[in-house]
């Protein structure tokens, strides 16, 4: 009989000493049973680390675990390539460690991606909030341009960790995330696999449960991410510029672009006229392909027009 394929599901983990109790329960009770688990502890200063030891010795599965300790601290990026350089599964899973999963959730992805040959196989998720949760499909088909476009414009939510990726895509083509650009997100890297990748599948369940109310996430908005994300965006448009996709995907990367801006005019924690006109300009039209208010639409015409100084006086009257 022939052996069901090798899953490694990577976990980075700092700081998360009251989430990943809940994460790693829903990890070792997995109906899947051929797992390996990587854990990357990059210099938490709680007991994170403990919390997950003992549910190692709870659940007697420490041939299956491997634990990456760093003598510093190195971010998401590196802690997240050192997960990949020591995954030996035929598919890899990351899984954020503040964050947890249905217990199906990889015995569903393997079986998609065995039965339609799938590099890539998705699901949908939850936003867990303190008191309400909110469902969020995800499409995924096997038109490969329609998936190009989907990852590009986040109709498909730019995130590693509700997908199970063949290990061999992203090994054959070196693709890893980048420390030294320090970015917030995935976008570049997901964007990359999805390049490389040609078959898709998905499970039209939300078996990803994404915690929203962790002071410590890395998505919370800040100037500092929304800098990052147009680092990644910048790095993504060359990405396809070199491999000769970029016209097939530019109307969705301006709007990725756009996206990625507006909250230097939306919100008011990170509001900055000067900066949200000097970001990506050539995007400044982008919101008429979205479904804004109207009261949003004119913000944005005034803001890319001369008149923009408006835009400040209206949103202290907000």
């Amino acid at each position: 009989m022939e052996q069901a394929p090798k899953v490694s599901i990577l976990v980075p983990f700092y700081n998360v000493e009251k989430y990943v109790g809940k994460c790693v329960e829903s990890l070792f009770t997995q109906t899947y049973k051929n797992i390996e688990y990587i854990f990357v502890n990059d210099c938490t200063p709680d007991n994170s680390l403990e919390v997950i030891n003992e549910h190692i010795r709870k659940y007697n599965i420490g041939e299956q675990c491997q634990i990456i300790n760093h003598n510093q601290n190195k971010g998401i990026c590196q802690s997240r390539n050192d997960c990949l350089d020591n995954a030996t599964g035929d598919f890899i899973l990351f899984i954020d460690s503040d964050d947890y999963i249905d217990q199906d959730m990889v015995e569903l992805l393997v079986k998609a991606a065995q039965e339609d040959n799938a590099d890539i196989s998705g699901c949908g998720y939850t936003e867990e909030y303190d008191d309400h949760s909110i469902e969020i499909p995800q499409k995924y088909t096997n038109n490969y341009h329609e998936m190009l476009k989907a990852i590009t414009v986040l109709t498909i939510k730019g995130v590693m960790w509700k997908l199970l990726i063949k290990r061999s895509i992203i090994e054959a083509n070196h693709i890893r995330f980048m420390p030294e650009k320090n970015m917030v997100d995935d976008y570049l890297f997901c964007c990359q696999v999805f390049y490389y990748s040609k078959r898709f599948t998905g499970v039209n369940k939300c078996m990803y449960h994404y915690i929203q109310f962790n002071p410590n996430n890395y998505s919370q908005r800040t100037i500092y991410n929304i800098n990052h994300q147009a680092e990644a965006i910048k790095e993504t448009e060359m990405f396809y510029k070199e491999k000769g996709v970029y016209e097939i995907v530019k109307k969705e990367l301006y709007i990725r672009k756009f996206i990625a801006k507006k909250p230097l005019i939306l919100d008011k924690k990170c509001f900055d006229i000067v900066k949200w006109r000097e970001i990506f300009p050539e995007s400044n039209d982008a919101w008429k392909e979205l479904n804004f208010s109207f009261g949003n639409r004119i913000l944005f015409k005034l803001a890319a027009s001369p008149l923009y100084w408006i835009v400040p006086l209206i949103m202290k009257l907000k």
